[in-house]
């Protein structure tokens, strides 16, 4: 099995203390301290980049957004005014 190329190095600065808790935590796990931290990187940033991506809504709220894509209310005075002003700015034909 082929090897991925690894070109890319993220050093970190840790207090002692907490070295000797990555260290004992990759241990455990029976991995080297480098594939440990990258792992556990890679867990955390998607994890947050799926906070901040995905939309949670109750079933009560994927209703109410449901039917307000299928029967959009009627457009009031600002909306009409942030349309003609987008015509103006983006597609002045």
């Amino acid at each position: 099995m082929a090897k991925s190329l690894k070109t890319d190095r993220i050093e970190a600065r840790v207090e002692p203390s907490v070295r000797k808790l990555i260290v004992a935590a990759a241990q455990l796990e029976g991995r080297s301290v480098s594939e440990f931290l990258v792992a556990s990187a890679k867990e955390r940033a998607e994890a947050a980049l799926y906070r901040q991506t995905v939309i949670r809504l109750t079933a009560e709220d994927q209703l109410r957004f449901a039917e307000a894509i299928l029967d959009p209310p009627p457009l009031n005075d600002a909306m009409h005014e942030a349309l003609a002003l987008h015509e103006q700015l983006i597609d002045p034909s």
